[in-house]
């Protein structure tokens, strides 16, 4: 029998509208959301997650302290070796091909902003490398989101006009390094409360959503069967890539989420506080498997 939920704690509607204005601080985000070109395209597929769930369960037993996160940066790391080509920026007329792959992921913040950690040579490092990385780098990013924001609300005033932040934001929308420096060169955003992700390209070329790995009812050899499962969601932006590009991308990901490649390389992990280097990468299987 379901307890009745306790309506007592939960937030309240005010009384009357309530209509306030913006922060010069907080008018720089909105400013900035605006000119973000929209996803020019968009790619999805279904993953089993069985080998990710199995993934997960050997890290912890390891003593790491290890989220689906961790795995889904590594095979997206992974993902982009194997199709190098979809690791693109363009700005301007100038297109860039990165010679690191530097992961931004999005992190739940106190405001809606969403502040993004980036992951330098993400390919580089193992599972228990990121789980220790991230482990300590994620809540120092929401601390770091608060001093941001502190600092944008005091200074935020200097460049008071909309249209003057607008076009200092569409400027450096053109520069590699602020991009680089903000975002990354590719994007994750993680959901685990609902099915997909749809995520914003931002300042990347590219970003990846995973939602909820929660079970469906998979085709396997002709038959249904009900397994753990994840969507994957890539953005793109079609100035930087096409659309047959990112589905190589996506497709890549998937293949090393259900293989052994990141079973096997959690089974060699050492204990927490242990550095490993990172597996080899393994050619994708052939179409014809």
């Amino acid at each position: 029998m379901h307890e009745p939920a306790d309506h007592s704690l939960a937030p309240r509607l005010p009384e009357t509208d309530q209509i306030t204005s913006l922060p010069h601080g907080e008018r720089w985000f909105f400013d900035g959301f605006s000119v973000i070109p929209a996803p020019r395209g968009m790619v999805t597929k279904l993953c089993d997650a069985t080998r990710i769930k199995q993934t997960l369960q050997i890290l912890r037993q390891r003593g790491l302290p290890a989220t689906y996160t961790q795995i889904f940066v590594r095979a997206v790391a992974l993902g982009l070796r194997r199709v190098p080509q979809a690791h693109k920026l363009v700005a301007g007329y100038r297109r860039l091909s990165p010679a690191t792959i530097d992961i931004g992921l999005s992190v739940a913040g106190r405001t809606n902003y969403a502040p993004v950690l980036v992951i330098p040579r993400a390919d580089e490092q193992s599972l228990a490398d990121l789980s220790q990385f991230l482990s300590q780098a994620v809540p120092t990013t929401r601390e770091k989101e608060v001093r941001d924001l502190e600092g944008m609300m005091r200074t935020g005033w200097v460049i008071p006009f909309g249209a003057v932040r607008r076009f200092i934001l569409r400027w450096l929308q053109r520069m590699f390094w602020f991009r680089r420096k903000l975002v990354g060169t590719i994007q994750i955003t993680c959901m685990p409360q609902i099915d997909q992700v749809y995520a914003l390209t931002m300042y990347s070329s590219t970003a990846i959503g995973f939602g909820r790995i929660a079970d469906r009812v998979l085709a396997v050899d002709g038959q249904p069967v009900v397994r753990p499962s994840v969507w994957l969601t890539l953005a793109l932006d079609h100035l930087a890539i096409d659309g047959k590009t990112a589905g190589d991308l996506l497709a890549a990901v998937v293949d090393i989420l259900e293989s052994d490649l990141l079973l096997n390389e959690a089974e060699q992990a050492g204990t927490a506080g242990t550095v490993t280097h990172a597996a080899p990468v393994v050619p994708a299987r052939s179409s014809a498997a």
